[in-house]
């Protein structure tokens, strides 16, 4: 699945909810969400949701797990750390990768220090692979953890 959140239906809200959400800013080339979105058939409850700006995922954020986002538009520096700040706030324990045009500099040093993998273009097949890999394996770990404790049996309780 794949489509702008301001134009998803409410029914394809109620989708997305129940699975997992792989969430992309991207400004106007798709290229990269047509890259995730081939790579996400692969996996059998992903979504990919894409926002056109930060600010569109700040003020209407999915509402399912999100697994991984992807900042993939032109940020200064300082919008980098702040979107980051931000990021790690609303979903903490949740990957950030980051597209840049080059390496090495201003953009690069803030996605690292906040954290996110920095990928520079062209991204590869096996470099988006193995991205996805990682936040949709880690995830369902997440999600299978959190079942086990609440289907373990409680011992403070007698039978």
């Amino acid at each position: 699945m794949i489509g702008d959140a301001r134009e998803l239906s409410p029914s394809a809200m109620r989708l997305a909810a129940r699975r997992l959400c792989i969430v992309m800013v991207c400004a106007d080339d798709e290229r990269e969400a047509d890259q995730i979105a081939r790579l996400l058939t692969e996996f059998d409850n992903g979504c990919l949701v894409i926002y056109r700006r930060a600010e569109d995922l700040w003020s209407n954020g999915p509402a399912g797990k999100v697994a991984l986002v992807i900042l993939a538009s032109a940020h200064s520096p300082s919008g980098t750390r702040r979107t980051l700040k931000w990021l790690r706030e609303r979903w903490p324990r949740c990957p950030v990768t980051i597209v840049g045009d080059s390496g090495c500099g201003d953009h690069e040093m803030a996605a690292r220090e906040g954290g996110a993998i920095y990928l520079t273009r062209p991204v590869s097949h096996e470099q988006w692979q193995a991205v996805l890999n990682h936040a949709v394996g880690s995830a369902r770990r997440e999600t299978d953890e959190m079942r086990e404790r609440f289907e373990a049996p409680d011992a403070s309780r007698p039978i």
